[in-house]
């Protein structure tokens, strides 16, 4: 992890020290879900920067053969092409951990268009509308979506992409191995519709001031980019 520091007006420096999570996992999820755009939308695509809206935090996941809640995905949201993005805020702590969770968002991934029906989309756009004290179409109009502004248009857009496979898989951790990278490079060097990407989130800190310095990778290289 890189060094960091702040310059004061004499041109002074001051050492941020790295910050390590000591429950990871949950610590990222609520910085990630009061943040959403620590996940680089403009960086995912510089032409076009991804928008962010939050669709469900910790959607129980039913698997295809009981139809029992078997998982629980971090987040799921949407940009505003109506792309499903499922974000898992995860510690690799070995191998193992590392296929298991890869695998489970395959999973997720392979089985959208059975657990995302348009009723289930509609029921947690309505829980989102009613958590923020706002209407549906205010939720949606604050994502300046492709398809307008109307409810029906929206679902459809979301159901269009789940049917083809359009969807974006983000891995948002406090640190990668390179051997999550090149797993990563290599699955976006092979697949044409579903997006994977890795968004470290490297915190710092200095007194009661804090930064994260966040570095995607989609594929061979690795973009970076600060955020207080």
């Amino acid at each position: 992890m890189n060094r960091v520091y702040s310059v004061a007006q004499d041109r002074s420096t001051s050492a941020f020290t790295p910050l390590h999570c000591k429950n990871e996992e949950l610590e990222l999820q609520n910085l990630l879900h009061k943040n959403l755009d620590l996940i680089p939308g403009d960086q995912i695509d510089p032409e076009n920067p991804r928008r962010w809206l939050l669709v469900k935090r910790e959607m129980i996941v039913e698997d295809p053969g009981t139809a029992e809640g078997r998982w629980s995905l971090d987040f799921l949201i949407v940009d505003q092409d109506g792309i499903p993005t499922l974000v898992e805020c995860k510690r690799f702590k070995d191998t193992r951990a590392r296929r298991e969770v890869i695998g489970q968002m395959f999973d997720y991934a392979a089985n959208a268009s059975f657990y995302l029906s348009r009723d289930t989309l509609l029921q947690y756009l309505e829980e989102r509308a009613r958590d923020r004290g706002i209407e549906i179409e205010e939720l949606i109009a604050s994502l300046e979506p492709v398809s307008g502004t109307f409810l029906d248009s929206f679902l459809e857009l979301i159901e269009n992409n789940i049917n083809q496979g359009q969807l974006r898989l983000v891995f948002f951790m406090e640190q990668s191995s390179p051997e999550l990278r090149s797993i990563i490079a290599f699955l976006n060097s092979q697949m044409e519709r579903t997006e994977v990407c890795l968004v470290e989130a490297n915190q710092f800190q200095n007194g009661e001031s804090q930064v994260t310095k966040l570095v995607l990778q989609q594929a061979e290289l690795l973009c970076g980019e600060w955020a207080a």
